[in-house]
């Protein structure tokens, strides 16, 4: 597995971050519609599983950091 620096940890935390409030915030639209009588479901299931994604990422990146500063 590529080593990576703490400054790319860092940036790939940073974008992940805001794709990840975008999404959260894209959620909460869809779920607001689909109470409406909008038919979403797919794309609110959809949002679910990138967040759930984005959060894993976030975690194994937050792991990289701590190991990196054990060191």
């Amino acid at each position: 597995m590529k080593e990576y620096s703490i400054e790319e940890l860092l940036a790939a935390k940073k974008s992940l971050v805001s794709t990840l409030s975008k999404i959260e915030k894209a959620l909460v639209s869809l779920e607001e519609k689909q109470a409406q009588g909008s038919k979403n479901q797919s794309q609110i299931t959809l949002s679910k599983n990138r967040v759930a994604a984005l959060n894993i990422s976030l975690d194994l990146i937050e792991r990289e950091l701590a190991k990196i500063h054990e060191k």
